[in-house]
């Protein structure tokens, strides 16, 4: 059922029934992912730099790098271990120049010498800039908010089993339901209005002297008259009317609606990593429609079970 293998100067031990506890922690767009376990010690030093390889249910969990070892008195040694992107927290100056977040990627997995996996094509070009004392990651993530905002599409990056790719979340849709007989064994459910929700866009044109006006204005009456105006503002360089009116339009398309999440315990399903989507039904809160994982944690030993977080 679960292939531990830690690789610890050059030699490879499987310790699978040695370890007492094991969890995988993932979210989506957040850095990396984690494996935190524990050992009982037989003569076995697992030091920083160490290799780890986890399977559970001949699936492949996580391929990573010890970060982390902890002990005491006793005979039971604490682990944490991280995947590539860990490495991808160092700051630097930046030059995004014809970028895109496909671009961005692969020049980071140059720098770093990481291993790369499935890129999807974002297209979207970003703007030219000079990121200065910014992480690799937090350019990547900026890059990918732009391309959301602009063109719709939502994409995450992450390391699968030790290759970094870039996913387009549409690709990650499982055909899977967890809710009322169905895994779940308990929930908790918010509905806000409070962060993340516009129903007025306002975009400033900053040095478009073709037009006299250069505020471009979309908003949801009905919400508005509903909720009161809540505004998101933001002032663009180097872009035309039409192009600050598209984006306007998928801006109130994307942010003029509740926010909700939905935290779920339930029994584990090995498929549930951040950025997939399934679908969730609760029927005494009338809930039945597709989500987003934004975080989950496995828990895999005495049985494997998950705490899950979604989004719409």
């Amino acid at each position: 059922m679960m292939q531990f293998l830690v690789k610890v100067d050059g030699k490879v031990y499987e310790i699978s029934q040695l370890v007492s506890k094991v969890s995988f922690k993932d979210s989506f767009n957040d850095g990396c992912s984690k494996l935190e376990f524990s050992y009982i010690n037989r003569d076995l030093n697992i030091t920083n730099g160490s290799v780890i390889s986890f399977q559970y249910d001949s699936v492949n969990i996580f391929y990573g790098y010890v970060f982390k070892v902890s002990r005491d008195k006793g005979n039971e040694i604490s682990v944490t271990a991280y995947d590539q992107l860990r490495y991808c927290k160092a700051k630097d100056t930046i030059v995004v120049l014809n970028d895109s977040v496909t671009t961005l990627t692969k020049r980071m997995c140059n720098y770093f010498h990481l291993k790369k996996g499935t890129f999807a094509d974002t297209k979207y070009i970003l703007k030219t800039d000079v990121k200065d004392d910014n992480t690799w990651l937090d350019i990547i993530y900026s890059g990918i908010g732009d391309t959301l905002t602009n063109k719709g599409e939502w994409y995450m990056l992450r390391d699968e089993f030790g290759s970094i790719c870039i996913r387009n979340l549409a690709d990650l849709h499982l055909n899977l339901i967890l809710g009322d007989n169905s895994l779940v064994y308990d929930y908790s459910y918010d509905k806000s209005i409070d962060d993340g929700f516009y129903n007025q866009i306002k975009i400033r044109l900053k040095g478009d002297n073709s037009t006299k006006d250069p505020f471009i204005v979309k908003n949801d009456i009905e919400a508005v008259s509903k909720y009161g105006l809540l505004q998101y503002y933001e002032t663009v360089d180097n872009t035309n009317a039409s192009q600050a009116k598209s984006k306007a339009e998928t801006l109130l398309k994307l942010y003029n609606r509740e926010v909700e999440t939905l935290s779920l315990t339930c029994l584990g399903d090995t498929r549930i990593r951040a950025g997939a989507s399934f679908f969730g039904r609760i029927e005494d809160i009338e809930y039945s429609q597709r989500l987003i994982v934004r975080s989950v944690s496995h828990d895999f030993i005495p049985i494997h079970t998950m705490e899950v977080e979604a989004m719409l």
